[in-house]
């Protein structure tokens, strides 16, 4: 007699290796996402550096810029006239030595194509209703130029990396990640809290109270080497 499994024997083995599938996929699609994350956040940094020195070598330093900082009266983040400012310095001083794909644009985030950013916490964070300056990247990557805040006077803008462009989840943290431009550090372009020790970063990165707080998200995973380590606040 020829032996073979039976049947049952062989939907028995499909079971276990479904459950087995069904235990550890989405484990490893968490760990791929992290990948992503990190490497297109790594790249993305990379390319803000070499745009930002390629223009110090056409204006000087970034210290002796001309920037918006002498309009006298607050004004509100993510309004109209802000995110024009934010467009001026970007066109300037970053999207001509970017690559990009399309026709960099300043508008509501809904007319762009995008939607509300939230906190890992559930709150809104930057509504689609706002206008801000939008850089699409080959690799995927959006970046959007504004200014976060109200102050009296401005300087430089900030620099938001979505490293997914128009998929979701749209969480600070997640996808979503903030450097912000300093002319007097030797980085120039740096994350939030940046000198901070990593146990402080990833209390704020896993604060559920304040998206702000998860803004140092993004200096924890530059400290962390670029990587997404396994205690990460996902």
């Amino acid at each position: 007699m020829k032996k073979a499994f039976t049947l049952a024997e062989v939907l028995i083995t499909l079971g276990i290796i479904g459950i087995v599938a069904a235990m550890t996929l989405p484990t490893l699609v968490q760990t791929h996402q992290k990948k992503v994350v990190a490497t297109r956040l790594k790249q993305t940094y990379s390319q803000l550096y070499q745009a930002l020195n390629m223009a110090q070598a056409d204006y000087g330093d970034m210290k002796n810029w001309d920037v918006n900082d002498n309009y006298g009266t607050a004004i509100e983040p993510d309004n109209v006239q802000s995110s024009q400012m934010a467009a001026v310095f970007a066109e300037k001083y970053f999207t001509p030595y970017l690559k990009h794909i399309g026709n960099p644009r300043r508008d509501k985030l809904k007319n762009l194509g995008y939607t509300d950013y939230k906190g890992k916490n559930g709150v809104l964070y930057i509504s689609e209703d706002n206008y801000i300056y939008c850089l699409e990247l080959p690799n995927g990557v959006t970046t959007f130029f504004n200014y976060n805040g109200s102050a009296t006077n401005y300087s430089l803008p900030i620099i938001f990396v979505d490293v997914n462009g128009k998929t979701k989840p749209n969480i600070v943290g997640r996808d979503l990640f903030m450097f912000t431009l300093d002319s007097v550090s030797k980085l120039k372009i740096l994350p939030s809290g940046l000198q901070s020790t990593r146990t402080d970063l990833l209390e704020s990165c896993s604060n559920r109270a304040s998206a702000l707080s998860n803004l140092k998200c993004t200096a924890l995973i530059m400290q962390d080497g670029w990587e997404i380590k396994d205690d990460y606040p996902w």
